[in-house]
């Protein structure tokens, strides 16, 4: 016997050990690395030590080398960083054979990497760097860290630093360039092109040596306050204008802020149909660290002229819109106008792009009509602080616009850009948050050979209605995507991908795509992944975020469990209910409790968010719920099975399967009984019938009050009428009671159909009448008593005399 219990727990174990759970990565060290060169890499995180591949998110990288760090928790990259690689942020992530880690970012510089040299927080002894060069480093607490360089007299110094950018936490870097005697030439906290990071630049006033400064603005740094701080003779305007401009046009721009003064670089924008191009800035052969944003319409531009401070000076838009106009608001109370023609009927979105192409300005739009009134204005939309209007010209006419900052302000790299876009439909697809601000947990795809993985999936529609599509054409051997689309009346679904058991192990970054169902609309989005990497307060605000544009699909080694739904037979039909079996095929030896997670109620449809499989059982019974106003649709379900294997999640997925909302088969009117406490009572149920069944149904009387009974009754489709008896006792409540309804059992294909109908039925119990008063006592007559004459006094011989005399 202790021989079997020893080989069972081996084979426990052993089974535990097989099946891997997949990994997870909190950090990447060092945080960056210079373009054509090789970089070795410390990924850090959990369930590494099956590591297979990294994959990028964009090109110009190349892993040499890939070793387990000796640990689960490490792991040890040698990448190959092409020459022409984009500066800047990348992103990446792991895949191991059991699993995809979430993303983090990586940053590729022009300069050689220098780490920190500790101590360097003494002004007098500075850590000494080659001008053009990186350096890693970490802001601990009250830490300040100073930098060494020399310069010529009239050479450009500048100093960029990459730190909340880098994902790690929230901080806030202060950079200054300083001389010798400490004297701050420029300083640099946040900025509107780099948010809370920092970028300075001087001309060097004399041959020398300069220190550079980096610190935590409020002095309270922390082991994850990592920086990688640029310092060179680079370029650094810190505005373009104009921002943007026609998609495949020659455009000439300012560039605005180096110490070196403005400059000119003509810009051939993309014909694609991208919004954003990147410009970086180069003199010398070398280049902004980081870029200049501008934007990329599909018409032409407008440039304010100036004078343009009032109505009467207006700038005059000649071209028709659709046109983008631009402008600065160049000084401190500046507002800039423009006069534009439209015709009765048409309707633009006028955007004004300030914060999105790192202008300082906070723009604030007033729109005036042709009688010069104020038809709308705007401040913040779409919760930032740049501004929108919709809209609709209700004449023809000319019509003016005004631009101003909200605080009153101006300078040279206020630059503002009004676009003026014609109504457009627009689509875009997400993965919803697993958890509250939980931006990685199952945002990728992971699936077991022979297994099935099902994720929500959100399609955001703007400026249409209409069912989609999806596809994913690049999906990896082996697996395959089920979805049954997306009707016009939700806008969150489920979609399934399938392995097959023979599929290969491996991995690609995939374009997941949704279409309009009517081809010749030509409406179509694309899946990205929300990456908001550093948050702070109040209530988790996202400070630093971009995006992954690519979903992560992967085919991974096979999991312990599977899970089945047993297709329903009957409908889930309107205040019914519907019991869903799971089933799980379990791997032998493996027997742990195995958790089923509802991953999506369709509208009207409800249900608890998960159930459990014990411990050593292989099925549950799901029970869902279907309101009033449930739409009577086929709509496609699934759960989400989620276990324990090592120290980490393996999970796998029912296939979609199909429940139908029904109307219910009869319908019920209660009507209102009143029953006397501690009597017997009938409550008479009303039936009508829309679906025949066969066989006998069983019908409850529910929601009765306390100390009040009655008994189950069976009905068939000739019923037109339930006589529920019932009986009250004496001490029952007295009241109107209602809430009375009728679960109701309908059988059909073997089992059965629960009903909740007739809902609202009014009890009301009385109390029992009360008794006659008994008469009242008669009154005994009183009792007559005899008058008592009271005898008067005789007079005396003296008063008869006097009374004699008085007479006479």
């Amino acid at each position: 016997m202790r021989k079997l219990a020893a080989i069972v727990f081996i084979l426990s174990i052993i089974t535990q050990s097989i099946f891997a759970a997949s990994p997870s990565l909190g950090s990447i060290i060092p945080r960056g690395g210079k373009r054509g060169t090789e970089v070795d890499l410390n990924f850090n995180g959990d369930r590494l030590s099956d590591a297979v591949e990294i994959l990028f998110y964009s090109p110009g990288f190349r892993v040499i080398e890939l070793t387990p760090g000796g640990s689960p928790k490490h792991l040890k990259v040698k990448i190959a960083i092409s020459p022409d690689a984009e500066l800047g942020e990348h992103l990446m992530r792991v895949r191991t054979k059991s699993g995809l880690s979430g993303v983090k970012s990586f940053w590729v510089g022009q300069f050689e990497t220098t780490e920190e040299v500790e101590p360097n927080s003494d002004f007098k002894e500075p850590q000494s760097i080659s001008l053009n060069s990186t350096i890693e480093g970490i802001l601990e607490n009250e830490d300040i860290d100073y930098y060494l360089v020399e310069a010529k007299k009239g050479q450009r110094i500048s100093a960029e630093v990459e730190g909340i950018r880098l994902g790690n936490s929230f901080y806030d870097p202060y950079l200054a360039i300083m001389n010798m005697d400490r004297f701050e030439l420029s300083v640099s906290d946040d900025t509107a092109l780099l948010l809370q990071d920092s970028t300075t630049s001087i001309v060097a006033p004399e041959d020398g040596k300069y220190v550079i400064l980096i610190r935590e603005s409020s002095y309270t740094g922390n082991g994850s306050c990592r920086y990688r701080l640029h310092v060179g003779s680079f370029p650094r305007p810190i505005a373009v204008y104009p921002a943007g401009g026609q998609k495949g046009s020659d455009l000439k721009v300012n560039l605005i802020g180096d110490p070196m003064g403005k400059s000119e670089l003509t810009v051939k924008l993309p014909d694609s149909g991208v919004s954003e191009h990147k410009i970086f800035s180069q003199s010398d052969n070398l280049l902004s660290p980081s870029p200049n944003k501008l934007r990329v319409s599909n018409y032409p531009n407008a440039m304010e002229v100036e004078p343009n401070d009032n109505r009467a000076q207006s700038t005059i838009v000649k071209t028709p819109l659709p046109v983008a106009l631009n402008g600065i608001i160049n000084k401190d109370g500046d507002h800039d106008w423009f006069k534009f023609t439209a015709k009765k009927g048409q309707r633009f979105i006028l955007r004004a792009h300030a914060k999105s192409i790192s202008s300082p300005l906070d723009p604030v739009v007033n729109l005036f009509g042709p009688d010069n009134k104020q038809i709308t204005a705007n401040d913040d939309a779409d919760n930032k602080q740049d501004s929108k209007i919709d809209f609709t010209a209700a004449v023809d006419g000319e019509f003016t616009i005004r631009i101003r900052d909200h605080l009153g302000k101006g300078g040279d790299n206020y630059i503002y850009r009004i676009e003026s876009e014609p109504v457009s439909p627009s689509l875009a697809l997400t993965i919803p948050y697993f958890g509250r601000a939980d931006y990685q947990s199952r945002q990728m795809i992971y699936v077991a050979q022979g297994n099935r993985f099902v994720t929500r999936i959100n399609a955001a529609r703007s400026n249409f209605g209409g069912d989609l599509v999806f596809e994913a054409n690049d999906l990896p051997q082996g697996i395959k995507l089920i979805s049954h689309g997306m009707n016009s009346s939700i806008n969150t679904g489920l979609i399934s991908f399938e392995a097959s058991p023979d599929a290969p192990i491996g991995g690609k970054l995939i374009n997941l795509v949704a279409r309009h169902t009517d081809s010749e609309k030509n409406i179509s989005g694309h899946f990205s992944q929300p990456l908001d990497f550093v948050l702070g307060a109040p209530n988790n605000t996202v400070y630093y975020k971009t995006h992954a544009k690519k979903l992560a699909v992967a085919v991974v080694e096979e999991v312990p469990f599977k899970l089945n739904i047993i297709p329903p037979t009957v409908p889930l039909v309107r205040n019914g209910t519907l019991g869903l079996k799971v089933v799980a095929e379990r791997k032998e030896g493996f027997d742990a409790p195995i958790t089923v997670r509802m991953l999506w109620n369709p509208p009207g449809i409800g249900s608890q968010p998960t159930m459990q499989i014990p411990k050593g059982q292989n099925e549950i019974t799901y029970t869902i719920n279907a309101n009033s106003g449930a739409a009577l649709k086929t709509w496609h379900m699934a759960f989400m099975g989620e276990s324990t294997a090592g120290n980490g999640q393996i999970l796998a997925s029912t296939e979609l399967t199909p429940v139908t909302v029904a109307e219910p088969y009869l319908g019920m009117k209660i009507e209102m009984a009143a029953v006397e406490q501690g009597k017997d009572g009938v409550v008479i149920c009303k039936l009508t019938h829309a679906t025949p069944f066969e066989g006998k149904a069983t019908v409850k009387l529910l929601g009765l009050p306390a100390k009040v009974t009655t008994t189950e009754i069976e009905i068939d489709k000739s019923t037109e009428e339930i006589n529920f008896p019932i009986s009250i006792a004496s001490d029952s409540p007295k009241g109107q009671h209602k809430n009375l309804f009728c679960y109701l059992n309908i059988p059909e294909s073997n089992t059965l159909i629960p009903h909740n109908v007739g809902h609202g039925g009014v009890l009301r119990i009385d109390p029992p009448p009360k008794k006659p008063a008994p008469a009242a006592p008669k009154k005994e007559a009183p009792k007559t008593v005899a008058k008592v004459v009271k005898k008067e006094k005789p007079l005396s011989r003296l008063e008869k005399l006097r009374l004699e005399a008085k007479n006479k």
